[in-house]
């Protein structure tokens, strides 16, 4: 079982954190080719297809973080839970949503629309998800918080045994039920439905919740950590060659290994956990005091660089050109990514400086 000292931060964590936000970021700059382009032989696509696939691990390690880090802790007070988690979360959808609400309508869309239109507008959008791209995350992430005071003690009384239990029955109905089902429909056009599988409580993202709990707080033994590790060290791999084969058998951009249920994203997110994990000791007799302030800086502002960074990519980044030479197209890649970060997390530092402004925009996380 992992303990930390009070009062320190959890290095791999912070690492995880700080990896899965740059990680996200190169998701989204590098989803532009990917969708408009089908030309699948070229270095610029090559080079987005790569970044991309090897990026999937992203959310499934921030539901991963996020179960680790609050299954553990006791809910006494549904109140008190709900002010402390669910407020600032849905106080930040709602902010976020009309910033990007505005900005796609009246700069981007450049709209006519009336005051009382774009009002009407962004109340169904809102309701229905559809403001921008990367808020689904917050939807998803307060429907599992609100099962969070129940979730915790049902944990908690589990024994490891009972959490192996749910979680395979987890992979097999979520990871292996999504493969059965992307291989017949890619081979026959026909999408199955297995009424055997459709068991709700071990679908969805609740799954790498838990599963982010489980091993925080229990050791895999040392073979199967090797497994997992080597699984998630050779999906990095197969990944970006398996979307380029079946996007040339289908003509068009095919998202099968870039699903966060899918196999390769799964072991991509486990390995990676479990590598970290590893890591702990070291990392913390290695780093230095001040490169850990930072660490532990940039990782708490993770939450808030999500979602501030796709405001700055729109209004600063550059794009790679469908043309580009593999050179040009991954100094390209690199350099905005590391521009969108950067800037995005100076932003967010600077809006700190305001509680108001912190709470309104970020939930109060810094």
């Amino acid at each position: 079982m992992n303990t930390a000292i009070a009062n320190k931060r959890i290095i791999y964590v912070d690492c995880l954190r700080i990896l899965s936000i740059i990680a996200v970021i190169a998701l989204h700059y590098t989803a532009e080719i990917l969708t408009t382009s089908n030309n699948f032989n070229t270095p610029s696509w090559w080079i987005s297809n790569f970044f991309n696939s090897i990026s999937r691990f992203a959310v499934p390690v921030f539901f991963m973080i996020s179960g680790a880090m609050i299954l553990r802790t006791e809910v006494h007070s549904y109140k008190a839970f709900f002010k402390k988690r669910i407020v600032p979360l849905l106080i930040s959808l709602v902010s976020w949503s009309l910033i990007y609400g505005l900005y796609n309508q009246y700069v981007i869309l450049k709209s006519n629309m009336n005051g009382f239109e774009f009002f009407l507008d962004f109340c169904y959008r809102l309701l229905t998800d559809r403001n921008y791209v990367h808020l689904w995350f917050l939807y998803a992430i307060i429907a599992i918080y609100l099962t969070v005071p129940l979730l915790s003690k049902l944990i908690k009384a589990c024994s490891e045994k009972d959490l192996r239990y749910y979680l395979t029955l987890w992979f097999v109905i979520s990871i292996g039920g999504r493969l059965l089902y992307d291989i017949v429909e890619r081979l026959t056009g026909i999408g199955i439905n297995i009424p055997l599988l459709n068991i709700p409580f071990f679908t969805g993202y609740l799954g790498y919740f838990i599963l982010g709990y489980y091993l925080y707080h229990f050791n895999l033994p040392a073979r199967m950590k090797n497994i997992m590790f080597n699984l998630g060290f050779l999906s990095f791999f197969i990944a970006p060659v398996a979307t380029y084969f079946v996007s040339v058998y289908r003509g068009v951009l095919d998202e099968m290994f870039y699903g966060n249920y899918s196999i390769t994203t799964f072991f991509m997110a486990v390995g990676m956990f479990i590598y970290f994990q590893a890591k702990e000791e070291a990392l913390s007799a290695k780093v230095n005091h001040k490169v850990q302030i930072l660490i532990g800086s940039v990782s708490k502002a993770s939450f808030s660089v999500y979602l501030i960074h796709l405001l700055i990519e729109l209004m600063v980044s550059g794009r790679t050109a469908f043309e580009a030479s593999v050179l040009e197209a991954i100094l390209g890649l690199l350099t905005n990514i590391s521009l969108i970060l950067m800037i995005s997390y100076v932003t967010v530092k600077i809006l700190n400086l305001n509680k108001a402004t912190t709470y309104i925009l970020f939930g109060g996380r810094g």
